[in-house]
């Protein structure tokens, strides 16, 4: 065995030690499966702007109560977004600045590749 068969027999078994659990991937995988849908992604911008109501998201995205309420359910799951109860209305935000960071430098390269 070479010395350069040595080392890639080596850095197979490193990276093969290392790897990411089963568990944690199908995590990300659930993550950006969220972040895929059009509807999604539309909410999931509108509130990097601010906290906003089901009836405010209604409004600027132009769709229905009930699809809109429907998906701040799944994007609650997956702890992409908080509601705060105020009186009748639930106000939603971001859950964290992460988000922010995921969308943020998945448009940048989107835009990059424009280009």
């Amino acid at each position: 065995m070479t010395m350069e068969d040595a080392q890639h027999l080596e850095l197979v078994n490193h990276l093969k030690d290392h790897l990411v659990p089963t568990a944690e991937l199908e995590d990300l995988v659930s993550l950006f499966k969220s972040l895929g849908d059009l509807t999604r992604l539309r909410i999931i911008l509108a509130l990097a702007q601010t906290t906003l109501s089901v009836s405010e998201l209604t409004d600027i995205l132009g769709m229905s109560q009930s699809t809109i309420s429907h998906q701040l359910g799944l994007l609650k799951q997956m702890n992409l977004v908080k509601g705060t109860r105020a009186g009748k209305n639930i106000h939603y935000r971001l859950a964290d600045d992460h988000i922010l960071t995921i969308v943020g430098t998945v448009k940048a390269h989107v835009e990059e590749q424009k280009k």
